[in-house]
């Protein structure tokens, strides 16, 4: 089998050259002609009115991709295959019901526009988004969008219905390429759209007065398993997640990860980060993730609806849209509390809380952030023999007090997460002897570590994008995939890690910081590569300025899409 250090560097080798490939291909156009021709190229009908528009904005701002948008496009070809007026009512049915947690925002002759029954604890979201969409509005046509307010996810379709619902929609598009011989066709002009003149009053739940009733369409999932409800119904009938079960989470199921992993003497790496956010032939996942096991909060739906969300885990169907925590620098990387990386102690470093799911029924040693800090904790004992030198460390706990459980279970956690968090904390920490866990630390705390571990919570990590700014090296343990997921090369800008975490993560680990995996001493300069080329990558294709040159471009294509005469709208040079 395999070497752990022969694996990582095939690993890195491929990742360069496909990182390279990608970008080259991301902007291949240089003029506006060039860019519509290879639009039409690539999604087959010609790019929405306003185009121009967008195109001059994307330039002005420096983008670093001009052509490839195959997220977009893939999240928005179910809706082609429902009629405009029908996706209208839809989005004005997902504003009835106050307690599915839905934000109005919507276009008005240029303007942007938010329900006046956003909560206010969540008005901050609303804000930022009318913030990120203000510098472009006057371009976009009359619309309403359904934001999901909560982290977590919301629409998975069942496989069957999806792929009739796909079929429908290439039909429709199909429509589009019949009509180029049409004298006059595309009409780059919107015209007006029938949306509702104004945003409906949530509807009052009968009982429990006070609290908005919830869309009979949808359910509420708090603190039950939604695998078997959501994720296995939007796989083939024939895939694992619907013909297996794997109860016990504590063993490694071989067949669940191989497709997507290389197999070393050292445990499994993550090869394949797309094919790794597909759970159909991961029925383990099930058990391994909190959101999956016993989410905190998840009001979900397994029929058709326009919603917006920042995230989604595989077989959901979510439009992604870039979140306001990153647009709003909640969690930001600030360049005069940086350090180089040889001033960066040679550890690897995780603070958070246990917000990964509500713990009943003894299901948080599934969790993915219990685990973690539990391997954490067994891997410094094991650094720690007595009569060895490791010139590696690990600082990992959890902070603060642990919430989001049942009566006994918050107590066990608790207990656990106090005796684990103790053993890794710095000797010189204040909080090294403490018998209760330590506070939050200052975000800049994570910065004076080389390695950095990001993980899922509740929804996807804010602090990804801040991580990768930082000069770290970080590694991340996802199932929940972001509007930027398409343009991060896994091995190139970061290092990925399995939800199982395991052996094999830890051997990575040990290479990247020159421990005993690290054969010829390369692990360290390599390291120090990646986590350079991601900050790189980050500052030029991740920025706020690409968070609203990704928004136009989707917010152009739903305007389209949710127009009557979308067969005939398109531009043209």
């Amino acid at each position: 089998m395999i070497s752990v250090d022969v694996a990582i560097k095939s690993l890195v080798s491929e990742a360069s050259a496909q990182a390279f490939a990608w970008e080259l291909q991301a902007a291949v156009s240089v003029s506006l002609a060039d860019a519509v021709s290879e639009y039409t190229k690539r999604y087959g009908i010609p790019p929405p009115p306003n185009f121009d528009k967008w195109h001059e904005f994307a330039k002005t701002h420096h983008s670093a991709v001009i052509d490839h948008f195959d997220q977009i496009n893939n999240d928005l070809l179910p809706f082609w295959g429902l009629d405009a007026g029908s996706i209208r009512d839809l989005t004005t049915r997902v504003f009835e019901y106050g307690s599915s947690e839905m934000g109005g925002m919507r276009i008005r002759n240029g303007s942007v526009e938010q329900s006046p029954y956003i909560p206010g604890s969540h008005r901050w979201m609303a804000d930022s988004f009318q913030k990120m969409i203000e510098p472009f509005a006057q371009w976009l046509p009359d619309m309403d969008i359904a934001i999901n307010l909560a982290d977590e996810c919301r629409m998975a379709v069942p496989f069957n219905q999806m792929e009739q619902l796909k079929a429908k929609a290439r039909q429709n598009r199909d429509k589009v390429k019949g009509l180029k011989e049409e004298k006059g066709w595309p009409t780059s002009q919107f015209s007006s759209s029938p949306w509702p003149k104004v945003f409906p009053e949530p509807k009052p739940r009968a009982v429990n007065g006070g609290k908005d009733a919830i869309d009979p369409k949808f359910t509420n999932n708090v603190r039950r398993p939604i695998f078997y409800d959501y994720v296995a119904p939007s796989c083939p009938p024939d895939s694992a997640a619907n013909s297996r079960r794997w109860w016990d989470w504590s063993k490694i199921c071989v067949n669940c990860i191989s497709p997507h992993s290389v197999l070393t003497s050292s445990g499994a790496l993550l090869a394949n980060v797309s094919l790794a956010h597909n759970l159909c032939h991961q029925p383990d996942a099930a058990y391994l993730d909190g959101f999956l096991n016993s989410p905190s909060a998840m009001i979900g739906t397994t029929e058709v609806f326009p919603i917006f969300s920042q995230a989604r885990v595989g077989g959901f169907s979510d439009i992604l849209i870039p979140s306001p925590w990153n647009f709003d620098e909640k969690s930001a990387f600030k360049e005069d509390g940086g350090m180089m990386w040889k001033d960066k102690i040679n550890g690897l470093f995780w603070r958070g809380s246990r917000s990964d799911g509500f713990s009943a029924h003894g299901r948080w040693p599934g969790f993915l952030r219990p685990r973690f800090v539990h391997e954490a904790y067994e891997k410094t004992l094991s650094l720690q023999t007595p009569g060895t030198t490791s010139l590696i460390s690990i600082n990992a706990s959890f902070t603060g007090e642990v919430s989001k459980c049942d009566g006994r279970e918050c107590a066990v956690e608790s207990e656990m997460y106090e005796k684990w968090g103790r053993a890794t904390i710095d000797k010189h920490s204040s909080h090294a002897e403490a018998s209760r866990l330590p506070p939050s630390v200052p975000f800049e705390e994570h910065w004076r570590y080389r390695h950095l571990m990001d993980m899922d919570g509740a929804g996807f990590s804010g602090r990804f994008l801040p991580f990768l700014e930082s000069r770290s090296l970080p590694y991340r343990a996802a199932v929940f995939r972001t509007w930027y997921d398409e343009r991060l090369q896994a091995w190139h800008h970061y290092v990925p890690a399995d939800l199982r975490l395991g052996s094999g993560f830890w051997s990575v680990f040990e290479f990247f910081s020159g421990g005993s995996n690290d054969k010829d001493g390369q692990g360290p300069d390599m390291a120090k590569k990646i986590a350079e080329q991601g900050r790189d990558w980050t500052r030029k294709a991740l920025r706020k300025e690409d968070m609203q040159i990704y928004m136009f471009r989707l917010l152009l294509e739903w305007g389209r899409i949710t127009h009557d005469e979308r067969e005939h709208l398109g531009f043209t040079v």
